[in-house]
């Protein structure tokens, strides 16, 4: 079964933004597993397809976990490294200097840096008259451009 849950919650405390997702996977028990592989193995294959959706970054962990790390810190991860300041070109350079570092310590799993730039976006300039001309109007525009989204949500 799969659960998913996007954007912030209504108590003040919870630091997810409100662009973010967490996705759920309850697992039957591995005695009723199909093939005989530990658990790490497989969150290892649903991360690496995953990974494969253009735009969409993934990271493992147990809920439990990955929560009260989140109400610790405010960062998902066990180990964070918090870099602050004005300019994000340089918060982003010195975040890969920091990158490049961690990764090269043995027994450490890969990093992952926070985006803040190249994130992807879509931009819609609506032409009303058109829209109109279609017997339609924004709402119906923005359900249509939404929909997708709403299906991808669901599979």
């Amino acid at each position: 079964m799969v659960v998913g849950k996007t954007g912030s919650a209504e108590v003040p405390t919870d630091p997810m933004p409100p662009e973010a997702s967490d996705m759920m996977i309850i697992l039957k028990q591995p005695a009723e597993w199909k093939r005989n592989i530990t658990y790490d193995e497989l969150a290892e294959e649903i991360e690496h397809k995953l990974n494969a959706i253009p735009g969409v970054f993934f990271e493992k962990n147990q809920p439990i976990q990955m929560r009260f790390n989140e109400l610790m810190t405010g960062i998902r991860q066990d180990v964070a490294v918090k870099i602050f300041g004005e300019n994000m070109d340089t918060l982003l350079a010195y975040a890969n200097k920091v990158n490049s570092i961690v990764s090269s310590v043995q027994g450490a799993t890969e990093p992952s840096v926070e985006r803040v730039a190249g994130l992807p976006q879509i931009v819609i300039n609506y032409n009303r008259t058109q829209i109109a001309n279609y017997g339609l109007n924004i709402d119906d525009i923005n359900h249509i451009v939404a929909w997708p989204l709403q299906v991808a949500e669901l599979e």
